[in-house]
């Protein structure tokens, strides 16, 4: 069985899926779709017409790329991207969830910067979440080790696609060069954990690709 993964070029959302599904062995080929753009194709695939969506051979969508990715641990057991112990469990899935609401903060943050007037109080409290978060994570992973030949979880994912994305906005033009997305040099426990995850053939061969969108454009 071969997937299709309907993405966006630099999504960091697709980009979980992608490496879920090599880490786990799976062929798929990608689609590359502008989801905003007039000649999209997400309504024929997702009630939510958002990006990504994996689509099975006989046409069934999978969408949302955190049920994806349960999707995949349920139907593709081997090898498990989620520990059996309860402990290790509930671990993952919170570094999971930081690293999920971490990538939502981090986008609020260059869409109010993209307005014609931001608001400096509510960018001022986003950014308090990020640091609150990356504090936890620095604490969460100072003895977390990623291996070569082992599997990685759900949260290794999340994270490390989050904070890669960070460093990719702002060369891409995607972003203002904004103090908060220059997290590597206050987390060094955090910095190490990521790029050991970024060494990852599955995190090689995922890197964003950039895409034509005017983001100041949709803020007016």
């Amino acid at each position: 069985m071969t997937f299709t993964l309907i993405n966006a070029r630099p999504s960091p959302f697709g980009r979980k899926v992608a490496i879920a599904l090599i880490e786990k062995g799976i062929e798929y080929k990608v689609q590359y779709d502008v989801p905003w753009g007039d000649q999209t194709c997400t309504p024929e695939y997702s009630p939510l017409e958002q990006l990504p969506i994996l689509v099975e051979e006989d046409g069934n969508c999978i969408y949302d790329s955190v049920y994806i990715l349960e999707w995949l641990e349920r139907r593709f057991p081997k090898p498990a991207l989620l520990p059996t112990d309860t402990d290790a469990l509930l671990e993952a899935k919170l570094r999971q969830l930081l690293g999920e609401r971490l990538m939502e903060v981090f986008q609020s943050i260059i869409m109010e910067n993209h307005r014609p007037e931001p608001s400096a109080p509510w960018i001022d409290r986003q950014e308090r979440k990020v640091k609150g978060v990356l504090t936890e994570l620095e604490r969460m992973v100072k003895d977390r080790v990623i291996v070569d030949d082992r599997p990685i979880d759900h949260g290794d994912i999340a994270i490390a696609t989050t904070l890669l994305l960070c460093e990719f906005l702002v060369p891409a033009g995607y972003c203002p060069d904004i103090d908060i997305l220059r997290w590597r040099g206050h987390y060094p426990n955090v910095a190490r954990y990521v790029d050991a995850l970024a060494a990852r053939p599955s995190f090689v061969a995922t890197v964003p690709q950039e895409m034509d969108v005017n983001l100041s454009a949709t803020m007016t």
